[in-house]
């Protein structure tokens, strides 16, 4: 997988994520950050990928978005009695076109249906979905 594609989850969410409970979702799950870089896919089923593309949205006024409060939220949550292995892949960040980030989006799914992974998508607007359905094909071939 090309990790030059994904930025890190911030500081301000892993600093957030230090002060839960232990049996909050976000002590469990394998989290890309600055400083320990993208982690060990190896038993990871689910994969949360942020995409801060935006541009082909029809309600889009030049506003930036973040991931951060979602992620607060989603790692807050307790998993409850499931032992799925799941890691945060950090965010694709907007390429200089919305091809770049499509392209971008594609090469991840890919990577991760073909090592059967289900992608967990945040983020983005409509028009992503086209880069997410691409590989749809693929999930057809995954024993899971």
């Amino acid at each position: 997988m090309d990790s030059s594609y994904l930025s890190p989850v911030q500081d301000l969410v892993l600093a957030h994520n230090a002060l839960m409970s232990n049996q909050a979702l976000g002590k469990k799950i394998k989290i890309h950050s600055a400083q320990n870089g993208i982690p060990d896919l190896k038993d990871v089923k689910i994969a949360i990928v942020g995409v801060l593309e935006n541009r082909n949205d029809i309600n889009y006024i030049g506003e930036e978005f973040q991931l951060n409060e979602i992620r607060k939220c989603l790692y807050e949550l307790f998993p409850g009695n499931w032992h799925v292995t799941v890691a945060d892949l950090g965010d694709i960040e907007k390429g200089e076109s919305t091809e770049d980030t499509y392209f971008a989006l594609k090469s991840i799914v890919s990577y991760l249906l073909e090592n059967k992974i289900i992608p967990l998508i945040i983020g983005g607007s409509q028009d992503l979905t086209y880069a997410n359905y691409y590989f749809h094909f693929l999930i057809e071939d995954m024993d899971m």
